[in-house]
């Protein structure tokens, strides 16, 4: 299983590129269908600004119910999802350690902690159910 350690050193640096699926270049969900494949697993790609708010609807979980699990805490690996004051996701990153996440933005992939802003716009975290 890949570290907290091993992703820091591994992905952080890595320039944004909309729409990202590679280290070549990230967007926010590119960073979690990354670091899931280190695991074999093929997360599903969406775009966030045309597919996560599809209606109003939670997109991820309407769809993705029987692999993920919503929860309270995050642990190392968790899924995290922002929204705006609409109720609407807009970014997404993964929990590590130490109250810190990984995710893409503009200036890169970044290592962040999760308070402030991104404490009061998170908005679900997700657990993958087979993630051993």
């Amino acid at each position: 299983m890949i570290t907290d350690k091993e992703i820091r050193l591994k992905y952080v640096g890595i320039p944004y590129k909309h729409l990202g699926r590679d280290m070549s270049g990230l967007d926010c969900w590119g960073v979690p269908k990354m670091i899931y494949s280190e695991f074999g697993i093929d997360l599903f790609d969406m775009e966030y600004e045309k597919d996560w708010a599809k209606n109003g609807k939670n997109y991820f979980m309407d769809n993705y119910y029987d692999k993920w699990e919503k929860v309270d805490t995050p642990k190392f690996l968790d899924v995290l999802l922002f929204s705006n004051f609409n109720g609407v996701v807009y970014h997404a990153g993964v929990f590590l350690s130490y109250g810190q996440f990984i995710q893409g933005s503009m200036m890169g992939v970044i290592i962040t902690r999760l308070e402030g802003k991104w404490k009061y716009t998170l908005s679900g975290i997700y657990r993958y159910k087979d993630l051993k």
